[in-house]
């Protein structure tokens, strides 16, 4: 579900949005060369699944592509808006971000999939599932792909939402390190935290990684402003994307530098753990969007967001700006 907040803040990016339109139809809007070849991309949290852009970045394969590409850091609650205010022209969100913004109005495209299946395992140091009844559960937020994943972990072990006690803790660090820390009793997490939360007497309940259901943890989406008048960019963009995809998987030394940069891990074994979690598990060769992630979010947020039952997923994905496998 959304919060009223969250609500507000998409109702507020469309009128924006609106706005903005009809100053251009005035004769307000218009760039030049490198105005167009500047593009601002959010991201909400610092995990493994975002890599391939950090790669793309620092490996200046966007520049090599004639791009200036700025990568911001906001919040899952605030990517939404802003991007279909303008304030940014991609945005790197998961799957349920996608779908109840666009549920409340967003005119938005999903143009790829960078993890399409919940890269997670639910940790607790009980032995049985129903002993977690009246536990805390860490999610970083009621809305997000980390508490989208963790209904269907709970589903899987007979358990619903209501049996437990969900508690929002902003953050995926913020999940781990209360996870450790035993201020809350079970999570989901994924390399590298993975290493520590085993250390500290925690064992997985769960794997919903190698069950492969489809949902889009991260991806990549744009308003179809956007597409329509910068489809050469994001074309662009995708081909330093999927470049980044192949370094990933074929790089694990360059990798590993990258990853423990960001992450701010140096543990050698965790950060190879994480490399070959998502280089060979997780990560697809082409970043290919599809109904089916999207439906996995809609039918996990309907029952609390009746905005969600009715939204017609076919027409928010767009996978024409990537590149055959060959």
């Amino acid at each position: 579900m959304k919060s009223g907040t969250a609500r507000r803040r998409i109702a507020a990016a469309l009128i924006a949005t609106a706005t903005a339109v009809a100053a251009t139809a005035c004769g307000g809007g218009g760039s030049g060369n490198a105005a167009a070849n500047t593009i601002s991309v959010s991201f909400s949290q610092v995990v493994a699944d975002e890599l391939p852009l950090w790669i793309a970045d620092e490996a200046g394969l966007f520049k090599a592509q004639g791009l200036d590409v700025k990568l911001v850091s906001l919040s899952s609650s605030d990517g939404f808006p802003a991007l279909i205010s303008g304030q940014t022209q991609l945005a790197s969100i998961g799957a349920s971000e996608m779908v109840s913004g666009a549920a409340q109005g967003g005119d938005v495209s999903y143009l790829a999939t960078l993890t399409p299946v919940f890269p997670y395992e639910l940790f607790a140091k009980v032995s049985d599932p129903q002993q977690l009844k009246g536990k805390r559960i860490g999610v970083t937020s009621t809305s997000g792909s980390l508490y989208i994943a963790t209904l269907e972990a709970l589903k899987q072990v007979g358990l619903s939402p209501t049996d437990v006690q969900l508690t929002p803790l902003g953050s995926v660090t913020n999940v781990n390190n209360a996870l450790v820390a035993g201020t809350i009793d079970a999570a989901l997490s994924h390399p590298p935290a993975t290493t520590q939360i085993e250390a500290a007497g925690f064992r997985p309940l769960v794997d919903l990684a190698k069950q492969n259901i489809p949902t889009s943890n991260v991806g990549i989406a744009a308003t179809n402003g956007y597409v329509k008048s910068h489809g050469d960019q994001i074309r662009r963009f995708m081909t330093a994307l999927q470049q980044a995809i192949q370094r990933e998987k074929s790089d694990e030394a360059y990798s590993t530098k990258v990853l423990s940069a960001h992450l701010k891990v140096t543990d050698p074994k965790a950060l190879h753990e994480t490399w070959t979690y998502y280089a060979k598990e997780v990560l697809p060769d082409v970043p290919t969007p599809t109904v089916a992630q999207l439906q996995t979010s809609v039918d996990q947020l309907a029952p609390t967001n009746p905005a969600v039952k009715n939204l017609d997923v076919s027409t928010l994905v767009n996978a024409s700006f990537l590149t055959a496998a060959r």
